[in-house]
This record gives C-alpha cells, structure tokens and sequence, in this order.
C-alpha cells in the first residue's frame, strides 16, 4: 500500500491542529469529517497536483474560521482579571502623573510604560483549555 500524498498528510497536520482548540469529543468529529474531504479534493482530475495541492491547503486553514465559531466562549476567570492589574495601574499611574514634573513624573511616567507593557505582555492571547489532551499524539 502505498503512502498517502504529501499534500493529504500536510492537510491533516493542519486541520489536527486547528481541530486542538475544540473540545476533544467535538474535535475528534470535525477532524473525521473535515479530513474525509480532503481525499475527493486531491483527486479533482481537471486540476493540476500543485492548484489541487493548493485547494487543499486552502480548504485546511478555511475551517480555522469554523472552529472559531465553534469554540466555546471562555468564562469570566478571576485569574484573567488579576492579569489585567499591571495594565490598570499603569494607565492610572499614567494618567495620574502626566503633570508632574523634574525627576518623580519622569519616575511615575516611566513606572506606568513599565506596567503597561507587563499588561499587554501577561494578556496576549492564550491557548484554549482542552478537556484533555486532545491534541497530543498517542
């Protein structure tokens, strides 16, 4: 038996990836579904390999917007809402100290760019929470 094309096996790498932020039950689902399409893409007669190769590429990230829309919404976590602390302060500090002057509003001025960016580094997006560990190889 011969191995599938590397277009396929790159195609599945994506949507196994993609499929990681949905819970493992809905994930397993999407992924049989979305990667049972991908044999009848690659095998589009009038398409030459590289455009079939492409469409099923395109195909593969297209169903990132679907898992968007089927992930579920993350709950208010008050570990989420301790995070945005530094950005709070710093913008109150900012906007408290932008009056001062000589060397403790260059202090405050510098304090409060100093937890604005701590801020915006401890919010950036993070990764899902899985119901297990879905996306892991067996």
């Amino acid at each position: 038996m011969s191995p599938a094309p590397w277009a396929l096996r790159a195609g599945e790498f994506i949507l196994r990836r993609i499929c990681r932020e949905l819970p493992a039950r809905e994930a397993e689902d999407c992924f049989a579904e979305w990667s049972a399409e991908l044999p009848a893409i690659w095998a589009d007669e009038e398409l030459p390999r590289r455009r079939a190769a492409a469409r099923v590429f395109a195909y593969c990230l297209g169903q990132r917007r679907t898992v968007q829309a089927l992930a579920p919404l993350p709950g208010d976590d008050p570990d989420e809402m301790l995070r945005a602390a530094p950005l709070v302060g710093g913008a109150l500090l900012l906007g408290l100290s932008t009056d001062a002057q000589g060397l403790a509003g260059d202090i405050s001025a510098y304090t409060a760019e100093l937890l604005v960016l701590i801020g915006l580094i401890t919010l950036r997006p993070r990764r899902s929470k899985r119901d297990n560990d879905s996306g892991k190889s067996e």
